[in-house]
Formats: structure tokens, sequence, C-alpha cells
């Protein structure tokens, strides 16, 4: 559509710079042969009037203007689906840094059982869900499942119980709940321990051929396992 105005706009500039240019006319003298043709008006169709040659400058300016606000847009355009819904770290890498702020806790927050998250997009938040977590602490790795509005989901990870960082990829299943949302697309999610908050914290990036963007992510421990099988037991 901005490729479209502007193309709209430079063409509007440059037909005003082809009319300006033939606004002089013929000038011719007053009699027959006997007076001698005016210079400036030869028919030509040049711009000699101060008024028009400045004109001319001004939009000549617009439409290279233009032309450049054009070029720049289009290289923004391209960065930005190249950057953007990236993370600038691999999964790996980013629990492997230290994150000594975060380290004011009495136990080891990697807890096997339900957990509840959220997510901004679009300026606003999205959530709570609830989502059924297991975390393997000799591997150092995490599997869970939810629904959310987008649609289901299954969820991989890796984790530090040194650095208190989690890595997620979060898988959706194509074909349930939003179809405009749920692309059957790949979420990763980067999360750090927030003491303070008692709960990780973080971004979520996506990129796909359609779409591409990142934002902030919550993930908020709710029960444990062994609470919700004592539940389910209960007469």
């Amino acid at each position: 559509m901005y490729i479209t105005i502007y193309l709209i706009l430079i063409l509007t500039l440059l037909t005003s710079v082809v009319q300006c240019q033939g606004g002089g006319g013929k000038g011719g003298g007053g009699g027959g042969g006997g007076g001698h043709a005016d210079s400036s008006g030869s028919g030509k169709g040049s711009c000699f009037t101060r008024e028009c040659t400045l004109t001319e400058k001004i939009i000549t300016s617009c439409a290279i203007m233009g032309l450049l606000g054009l070029i720049i847009w289009r290289l923004w355009a391209c960065y930005r689906r190249y950057t953007g819904g990236r993370p600038s770290q691999m999964n790996t890498d980013f629990i492997r840094e230290n994150s000594l702020e975060n380290h004011n806790y009495k136990k080891d927050p990697f807890e096997t059982g339900v957990w509840s998250f959220r997510y901004c997009q679009y300026g606003k938040w999205h959530g709570p869900y609830r989502l059924l977590t297991y975390f393997d602490r000799s591997l150092g790795e995490m599997v869970g499942e939810g629904t959310d509005d987008v649609g289901n989901f299954t969820f991989d990870g890796i984790f530090s119980s040194k650095n208190l960082r989690l890595a997620l990829t979060q898988k959706y299943k194509e074909g349930t709940s939003d179809p405009k949302q749920n692309l059957g697309h790949t979420s990763t999610i980067q999360l750090t321990w927030n003491s303070n908050n008692n709960q990780f914290e973080g971004k979520w990036y996506v990129q796909t051929k359609k779409y591409s963007g990142d934002d902030k992510f919550e993930l908020k421990f709710e029960e444990s396992l062994v609470h919700l099988l004592e539940e389910k037991t209960e007469c």
C-alpha cells in the first residue's frame, strides 16, 4: 500500500514538471515577416519564468525525496523481515548466561506441575493460560502442553538450575482455535527467573513467511503435580 502511494506521488510530481516545461508556448513577433522572433519563446517549450523555474526545482526535489523515502522504507522493511522475530542468542547459549541478580530464591523453581503464562501482543496482554509441564533435572529438559487463544500447542525446552534460565520452543497444532493466527508455526521463548515477582519473565519470538514479531512473556507456577494427583484421587 505504501509503495503504491509513493509511486502515485512521484508520478504526480513528474507530471507537474512536464506541464511546467511545456507552458512557455510560442512567442512570435507582432507582425508578419518584418518582426523578429522572441528567442526565449522559440517553441521549444522551455520553462523560462522565475516562478516556473522555482516550481520545477521544488517539485524535482520532492520527487527525489519521495524516491529516497521509498528506497529507505523498502530497505527497513527487508531488515525487519530478516531480523524481526529472532532472538539474539540460540537457546543453548541463552541458558548458559549467569543471572546473579535473580538468585534470591528459597528453592529450585523448576517444578513439575501446572503453570500459567501470559504474553503481550498488539499492545495488550493475552491470558493467563494453564500449562501442564514436566521438568527433568537430570537432563535439564522440559516438556509441556496446553491451549491458548491461538491454538493447541506443545512445549519442549532446556533450562539451567544454576543460572535460573529457561528456553522453550512452542509448536502450534495447525487447524486448532484461530485459523488466522495459528499457522502451525513455532515460537521461541527465552525467560529468566525474577525472584521479586516469583515468576519467569522474558520474551517470545516468531518469524514466519507471513509474520514476524516479539514481545513480553511471563510464566508462573500454580500447583505441583503431587497436589494435582491428590485432588484426583479424593472422593
